[in-house]
């Protein structure tokens, strides 16, 4: 299990944190663990957690809830987003920000039109709370189903104070109209600029794209091809993207051909030559994750696949 660290200048600990440390580390220098662990226990119920690395050890301070985080990240998962293999993913972007008491916002928008985003967004909630049990995780949930609900002050005051915000599934054109134009989504922008971490998943990452895919209009209602803008929030934080997540699905099996999410490989590539020249488009796999760093703008690919560039030259095709 990954360890949360935050090391604390031994000048800055009190007189008696540093006089457990000390013995502490006599005690495992003498590989007497069960005498190491209480000491741990004592210093936990100063305020302080011990997170050991190798020979060493660093020391977090508990109760830090207003400490801004350290690092702040956009995070896309092609899927998998509350899938096992996604628990690294999540613990080692939470480790960055040098902070153990995270408040997480779960903006419910892309899947408002069901009848069940109570229990979808519930499932993410719990899934979070039991992944990440090195950190003081405060989740709330925000229903905010509808373009009304996206307006109201009294929800958008929800987000004040969020380390995370994370939107997932459901209709990615849905979560693109009720969030476009609205205090909420403001909100978010702000935040985000601000040091908050924003995660996307699955109709999430084409909402917030440049272009977003009508995937259950084309899909299962059978419209033309085409694309409609979407919230294009990358450009404000990073670039001009549009993310394909669920690249290379393959749900439909032999018979059916659901890559491309859901539109399989002919019809994206009509799709991909409907957009301007030189759109950037990243392809996302199934089960895996985009981590990009807002300062640095280093990324790095997580999980089991990885990103396909499906930019669109008409010199290419």
């Amino acid at each position: 299990m990954v360890k949360v660290t935050q090391p604390v200048d031994s000048a800055h600990l009190p007189p008696k944190v540093r006089e457990l440390l000390l013995a502490r580390k006599t005690a495992r220098d003498k590989h007497d663990f069960a005498l190491s662990d209480q000491l741990r226990t004592q210093i936990a119920t100063l305020g302080y957690l011990v997170n050991d690395q190798g020979d060493d050890s660093a020391v977090l301070k508990l109760g830090d809830k207003d400490t801004k985080p350290a690092k702040n990240f956009l995070l896309l998962f092609g899927s998998g987003e509350i899938a096992k293999s996604s628990v690294d993913i999540y613990r080692r972007a939470c480790l960055t920000f040098n902070k153990r008491d995270l408040r997480i916002s779960l903006i419910t928008t892309p899947a408002g039109f069901q009848p069940n985003v109570a229990s979808v967004y519930g499932e993410i909630k719990e899934f979070l709370l039991t992944s990440l049990p090195d950190f003081n995780l405060t989740v709330d949930i925000v229903m905010a189903n509808t373009h009304q609900d996206a307006s109201s002050p009294a929800l958008v005051s929800r987000l004040s104070g969020a380390d995370i915000i994370l939107l997932g599934p459901g209709s990615p054109t849905y979560a693109a109209k009720h969030l476009k134009n609205t205090p909420l989504l403001d909100k978010i922008i702000e935040l985000v600029k601000n040091g908050s971490t924003l995660i996307l998943a699955s109709a999430a990452t084409l909402a917030f794209s440049r272009y977003t895919l009508p995937v259950y209009e084309i899909y299962k209602v059978g419209e033309e091809l085409h694309w409609l803008d979407g919230l294009d929030v990358f450009t404000q934080l990073f670039a001009p993207l549009t993310i394909i997540p669920h690249y290379n699905n393959t749900e439909g099996g032999s018979g059916l051909d659901t890559s491309f999410c859901f539109m399989g490989q002919g019809r994206g590539t009509q799709l991909l030559s409907l957009l301007p020249p030189s759109t950037p488009i990243i392809g996302l796999d199934e089960h895996t994750a985009l981590l990009i760093d807002l300062v640095t703008h280093n990324q790095t690919i997580h999980g089991k696949g990885t990103i396909h560039d499906l930019t669109y030259s008409k010199n290419r095709i």
